[in-house]
């Protein structure tokens, strides 16, 4: 659904359905430290409206919902306002139809060619939009929902999706244990990502670096931890290294091999690069007018030496 800008900025003060996957960890597109912190105000939410995905999306939204029309023959409205829900009044959302003559709803999503499998017959559809539906589904009472997608521009599928109540009772329990204990104290989940990073360097800044703080004995297991794995990486790589001239060593002069199951290449490939050395030397203002300065924290573990 196409929101307004009125209706943007209403989306901080609600946990909406397509904040559910985040909440419940299970986004590929947003983790629940990223959700935190737009909805306490922490970190400014993403301007994703430029992006060519969601203008896409925006503008084939209507045709998603006539393709649904002339599949099914079921007439859909649109809904224009946001539905709260009944108990909890920071949870809610924005449906794209509702289907006339039906206790249902319709969620129209469009994806990308490459999104097929997702929608074979058999196949799970994403978890993401499973939770979006049920969260609507929780928030406005309704007996099943519609999901219909567009892929690509050569196919589009659609399903329906019961209620679950069950699964609707622990989403929303989810949802109301994350606002009120992690946006309404603006308290920081604890639990961080791989994909973390830049929001965490986002709130924190660049550190201050006194005073020197005393960490729990979970920080030691993690640095424990950490050590272990750095030990496995560099081994593995050179396992890697190893296995990967092996092959070179059967291929000699040859540029290509063939197994019953893998083809294997050894072609030369150029890389270009600028020497950035020489251009500093030879000229700097060049240098200096093409070089982008950017800032990162980075964090390093290492063992205390007991003292002899």
């Amino acid at each position: 659904m196409t929101l307004t800008a009125e209706q943007l900025k209403e989306r901080t003060s609600y946990i909406g359905a397509s904040d559910a996957a985040a909440v419940l960890g299970l986004s590929r597109y947003k983790t629940p430290i990223e959700l935190w912190g737009e909805k306490t105000g922490i970190v400014p939410a993403e301007d994703i409206s430029e992006k060519l995905p969601v203008i896409c999306g925006n503008a084939l939204e209507d045709l998603v919902a006539d393709l649904f029309t002339k599949k099914t023959g079921k007439k859909v409205h649109r809904v224009k306002q946001t539905i709260y829900h009944e108990k909890f009044p920071f949870i809610a959302c924005n449906l794209d139809r509702r289907v006339v003559g039906e206790d249902a709803l319709l969620e129209c999503k469009t994806a990308n060619q490459f999104k097929m499998k997702e929608w074979e017959e058999g196949s799970e559809l994403p978890q993401e939009y499973v939770v979006q539906v049920l969260h609507q589904l929780a928030v406005t009472g309704k007996a099943y929902g519609y999901l219909a997608c567009l892929i690509g521009n050569t196919n589009f599928e659609w399903r329906r999706i019961e209620r679950d109540d069950v699964l609707m009772d622990q989403i929303i329990a989810k949802e109301v244990a994350f606002w009120n204990g992690f946006v309404e104290p603006k308290v920081m989940p604890t639990k961080a990502t791989a994909r973390d990073g830049d929001v965490l360097h986002s709130i924190f800044g660049e550190g201050k670096e006194e005073p020197t703080v005393a960490l729990s004995d979970e920080a030691n297991k993690l640095c424990e931890s950490l050590e272990a794995l750095k030990l496995d990486r560099d081994a593995l790589e050179a396992v890697i290294a190893q296995e990967t001239n092996t092959l070179k060593v059967m291929l000699g002069e040859n540029s290509c091999g063939v197994t019953d199951k893998y083809r294997v290449t050894w072609r030369e490939q150029e890389t270009a690069r600028v020497d950035g050395k020489k251009l500093k030397a030879e000229n700097p203002s060049v240098y200096e007018q093409f070089t982008k300065v950017s800032k990162s924290r980075v964090l390093r573990t290492a063992p205390i030496k007991a003292p002899k």
